[in-house]
């Protein structure tokens, strides 16, 4: 997986969990349960994060090296930071770390 794939990947994981995340709350809301927001997204992404990443190395036949399980771990934590704080915030912070290489 290259920066762009994983760009592209954050963005449709990003997306998905936002909606995942706005669905459950308004479960959660109807039945009258309490949550954390931020807990439950967190939740969630790792959960989109994880089953995406699995289903594109089932579809696409690769083989699980050590690059591709840090390149998921990445994707969690960035999937998580977007669902925590903002998208923007995170394109943003990537945006400054390859202006530094």
């Amino acid at each position: 997986m290259n920066t762009e794939f994983l760009l592209i990947a954050l963005t449709a994981i990003t997306i998905f969990t936002s909606l995942f995340v706005q669905a459950i709350k308004k479960l959660l809301d109807d039945a009258g349960k309490k949550y954390s927001s931020n807990i439950l997204a967190v939740i969630t992404s790792f959960v989109v994060s994880i089953g995406t990443c699995v289903g594109y190395i089932i579809y696409t036949n690769i083989a699980v090296t050590p690059q591709i399980v840090i390149e998921i771990i990445c994707l969690c934590l960035l999937s998580f930071l977007t669902a925590t704080l903002g998208y923007d915030k995170v394109i943003q912070a990537l945006a400054q770390i390859k202006k530094m290489d």
